[in-house]
């Protein structure tokens, strides 16, 4: 009789732990669309912005992974075939967001572009998944 207590209060335990992290991560605000990402960003940080605005904002985000470092380039967007890459920017800042699991790891990272008077021009939401 108590093995079968043990086994059945084990048992919903174990449910309930599965269940909560299925819910967490069902609701990771990086699960979102690159598109929905990038529109929080903006609001975060407008275009017209300067740098030490948006470096604030940056450093604010304890949960954001940034190497302090403002690049003296700009970032290369990679938007999906069949448009070309091009360069954005005259220097940039990117930012690694966090990252989620389905079968496979997808990395969030944001880049920031901003002009020769370091005002901000361009944000992207790149959303790169790793596979086998």
């Amino acid at each position: 009789m108590i093995r079968r207590k043990i086994i059945v209060y084990g048992s919903v335990i174990l449910l309930v732990i599965v269940l909560v992290t299925v819910v967490v991560e069902l609701f990771n605000p990086l699960r979102r669309s690159a598109e929905q990402i990038t529109e929080d960003i903006l609001e975060l940080t407008p275009i017209g912005s300067s740098m030490e605005d948006v470096i604030r904002v940056i450093e604010s985000k304890k949960s954001w992974e940034w190497s302090g470092e403002v690049y003296p380039f700009g970032f290369l967007k990679q938007p999906p075939p069949p448009e070309e890459r091009t360069e954005v920017g005259v220097q940039s800042i990117d930012v690694f967001l966090g990252d989620y699991r389905n079968i496979f790891v997808t990395s969030v990272t944001v880049f920031w572009a901003f002009d020769e008077n370091s005002v901000l021009i361009d944000v992207w939401v790149w959303k790169d998944t790793d596979t086998i």
